[in-house]
């Protein structure tokens, strides 16, 4: 156990002083951040204001108006070739809406927009959206229906989600279940992929330099290799953790300043509106187990990439090269990469027969399990799939290690999936 405290302790040690690992590591929440928040500020302070000259030829049209304040609607008495002739003086955000003589209400077709460049695909669905307003007044008018009829037929219902607990009923989000299902399993995906890798390069670096040669006259292959993963697997927390913490801190000043922002500008409607959302979205949040899920998290994000840094590791000490790696990485990376695609699958129905074997099987359990436990799974589940990864871990590591301590010396020799299976039963 000493020699495998120490494997691990040199592990973490050189790879958390590593630049690479601290620039990742201090970049990755910032770039994250700003890839959230750039679209919102150039959506929301970038805008200019859009002028469109409304060339009503059919005289059927009475008065434009938009929700959106970055369009400013007016009626233009010129011809549409006069106005053409003065369209240039107007800027690139200038605009004509062409109504032709002949447009009829009950087959509207003819109008044009007319500009110096393309029409952004949101900006002509905000016309579209006023034209098919105002059409449909005229149709209402034509048929001698009092428009606040109409209105009063349109009703916006929600259904108010709660299940049933030993305690009552409590209320939960649809959307925020979802959403936490899709992230969990994805992330699992993405660190068991990130850190696997490096369990890889590094088995792969130390045979080719030959150090495991040194090394191994010390130590049992065994021992190395659980060193190496569970070192490995530290990094992983350590810098799980760090994004996490600069992440929430990133997020939080990047709010604050953007509401500080509208409120300077006078902009209280959308920080109202951005508030309610934010106000929203955490209540959502708040009807879920938040501690299960981030401890189930933690549990199936290492179970998950122990069970595969093991076979990663065996794989790539069996091989010379990154280039040979490649036979045998898709038969182990297909369940993890079928998982991810079957997320929409068990989100659709987490209790059918499908989730529930999926969530057992040790090699797409943790994506598949992280999938339904938003959604509520029986404690007895629970158990039964982490018993299962754990036990499935230990025998991993167990044939692993058999291949390792023979793959480890091994040069020049090309493997196969055969040569790997006697391994398996040298003594």
């Amino acid at each position: 156990m000493n020699k495998i405290a120490l494997i691990i302790q040199r592990e973490y040690i050189t790879r958390v002083k590593n630049k690479t690992f601290l620039l990742i590591t201090l970049l990755a929440p910032i770039l994250y951040g700003l890839i959230i928040m750039i679209p919102v500020l150039t959506a929301k302070y970038s805008n200019s204001k859009k002028t469109v000259a409304v060339i009503d030829e059919s005289g059927k049209f009475k008065n434009f108006n938009s929700e959106d304040k970055d369009i400013v609607f007016y009626n233009h008495n010129e011809s549409l070739p006069e106005a053409e002739k003065h369209f240039k003086s107007g800027g690139n955000d200038f605009y004509i809406l062409h109504i032709p003589q002949d447009f009829d209400i009950y087959n509207p077709k003819g109008i044009e927009l007319l500009s110096e460049k393309n029409a952004g695909v949101f900006f002509k669905g905000t016309i579209d959206t006023i034209l098919e307003h105002q059409v449909r007044n005229m149709r209402m008018e034509a048929m001698h229906i009092p428009k606040g009829k109409i209105d009063s037929l349109h009703t916006d219902i929600e259904v108010n989600v709660r299940k049933f607990t030993e305690n009552g009923t409590q209320e939960t989000s649809s959307g925020a279940t979802t959403a936490v299902a899709y992230a969990g399993g994805f992330l699992i995906y993405m660190f068991i992929f990130l850190y696997g890798a490096m369990v890889m390069r590094g088995v792969q670096e130390e045979k080719q330099s030959r150090v495991v040669e040194i090394v191994i006259s010390s130590v049992k292959p065994f021992q190395l290799m659980m060193g190496k993963i569970i070192g490995i697997a530290m990094v992983g927390l350590t810098q799980f953790l760090i994004w996490v913490v600069l992440t929430f801190i990133f997020t939080s000043v990047s709010g604050q300043a953007i509401g500080a922002h509208s409120a300077a500008h006078a902009m209280p409607a959308n920080a109202g509106q951005g508030q309610e959302a934010l106000h929203t979205a955490m209540s959502a949040l708040g009807t879920l187990p938040i501690a299960l899920i981030v401890g189930m998290f933690l549990f199936y994000f290492i179970g998950g990439y122990l069970l595969y840094s093991s076979l990663f590791a065996a794989v790539s000490s069996a091989v010379d090269s990154q280039a040979e790696v490649g036979q045998f990485m898709l038969p182990i990376s297909l369940p993890i990469i079928v998982s991810i695609a079957s997320i929409s699958t068990v989100v659709q129905n987490p209790d059918g027969p499908f989730a529930f074997w999926m969530s057992m099987v040790p090699v797409t359990s943790p994506i598949m399990m992280m999938a339904r436990i938003p959604f509520g799974v029986p404690p007895w589940q629970l158990i039964l799939s982490a018993l299962i990864l754990i036990g499935s871990f230990i025998v991993s590591v167990w044939l692993a290690g058999k291949i390792y301590r023979t793959g480890i010396l091994m040069y020049g020799k090309k493997i196969t999936w055969k040569e790997l299976g006697k391994w398996l039963f040298y003594n």
